[in-house]
């Protein structure tokens, strides 16, 4: 042990700790290299376009590669492809600050975004996997709050921080720090702490996985639920000002809908650890289309600024709730990372559809009417949320008997 004390030594106590501190970087870096590009733009003379173009690449990132994560991470070892997304961050950076022209850019795009792709369902596996049976629940809302943490410290200063060295420099001081991570990781890697599979149980493909009727309920909740809250904070400023709230305080309630976000994850976690968490979920669901009503008919400030901070409670919390509902539903295989991975698809597709069917809604009968779809979508979730709630999981026996004759 004498070679280890230099390691922070939140990152000794356990696996959790080491994998909520990459998701803090793995969010923190998304957040960064967008704040790059105002000052790449102005450098290289991009146009908004070519812009639009590079963001998309991260954002697609999630639906391309969420496959291929979760069948290399059960295939190989979790902290394996996490260690590999390390390398891609300190990859991409570097390329980024090299880039002289719009070509290297979009290259250094595509390096970086292989890491940002494939964080995630390895990410929420682990957590499953590693989690005490008793605390999912706040395990997981810890886990996606500490992503907005770690998107709050590490973009708040990068506009500074350029500034003052350039966007070059900065971008390889981001690299430095993943290769700083990827060695303490590699340093505390343990052998123990890959895939651990019952031998006893087949092996499943994707379509076995799918064929399961609670997790495809479950899938069902997740497309609905984010349909209905992902674009709620892209939207909410245009709602405010149709209310005549005076720009200036747009800060203070896209603030208040952030700050209940935090609130949301890590206290809507712990109550599905001690309530089922189909009834926390469809409890703060319904709510949710409610609070959505009641905003859009408020004119009062204060008002509006409670509800921001409700809405902001309610739309966040119910991911980690869902979560333990992906968790659940698959509990009798395990096969963790090939389920998140196919939940991150279903997830990541409904985040990308949510704003343009908020955005053409909004601009063919206005901003309200697209604040109740998304009300709808709320209330839509609720059905497969109340049968995933009847349904029972199949037995780690049968999961076996199925598989071996398919």
């Amino acid at each position: 042990m004498g070679s280890i004390p230099a390691v922070p030594t939140f990152f000794m106590k356990n696996k959790l700790n080491q994998l909520f501190a990459l998701h803090f970087l793995n969010d923190g870096f998304l957040a960064s290299i967008i704040l790059l590009l105002p000052f790449i733009k102005q450098n290289l003379s991009l146009t908004l376009t070519q812009i639009g173009f590079l963001t998309s690449i991260l954002s697609i990132s999630g639906i391309v590669l969420s496959l291929p994560a979760g069948y290399f991470g059960h295939k190989f070892g979790p902290l394996k492809i996490l260690s590999l997304a390390l390398l891609f961050y300190a990859a991409g950076f570097i390329a980024l600050g090299l880039s002289s022209s719009y070509f290297f850019l979009i290259l250094s795009f595509l390096i970086a975004a292989l890491g940002f792709g494939i964080f995630h369902p390895i990410g929420f596996s682990l957590v499953a996997k590693w989690a005490p049976a008793n605390k999912i629940g706040s395990s997981m809302g810890d886990f996606t709050a500490i992503g907005d943490v770690g998107r709050i410290i590490l973009s708040s200063g990068i506009p500074f921080i350029i500034v003052t060295i350039g966007w070059r420099n900065t971008s390889f001081i981001y690299a430095v720090i993943s290769i700083f991570f990827l060695f303490i990781i590699l340093l505390l890697h343990n052998k123990n702490t890959g895939v651990t599979q019952d031998k006893k149980i087949k092996e499943l493909n994707f379509w076995q996985i799918i064929k399961n009727r609670k997790f495809v309920f479950a899938l069902l909740t997740n497309f609905f639920d984010n349909l209905a809250s992902s674009a709620i904070f892209a939207f909410l400023p245009f709602l405010l000002l149709e209310r005549n709230i005076n720009p200036s305080l747009l800060g203070i309630f896209t603030g208040a809908f952030l700050a209940g976000n935090f609130i949301g994850k890590t206290g809507l976690g712990r109550l599905a650890d001690k309530f089922k968490n189909t009834t926390v979920f469809i409890v703060a669901e319904f709510f949710m289309a409610v609070f959505i009503f009641f905003l859009t008919t408020s004119n009062s400030q204060l008002v509006i600024i409670s509800f921001s901070v409700i809405l902001g409670i309610l739309t966040a919390g119910t991911i980690p709730v869902r979560s333990t509902m992906i968790s659940e539903s698959t509990k009798h295989h395990k096969q963790y990372e090939k389920v998140f991975a196919i939940a991150s698809v279903v997830a990541t597709s409904a985040t990308s559809l949510a704003p343009i069917i908020l955005g053409r809604v909004a601009d063919l009968y206005g901003i309200i009417n697209s604040f109740y779809i998304a009300a709808i979508f709320a209330l839509m979730a609720l059905i497969p949320a109340y049968l995933f709630s009847r349904q029972k999981n199949p037995s780690p026996v049968l999961t076996m008997i199925r598989s071996s004759q398919e």
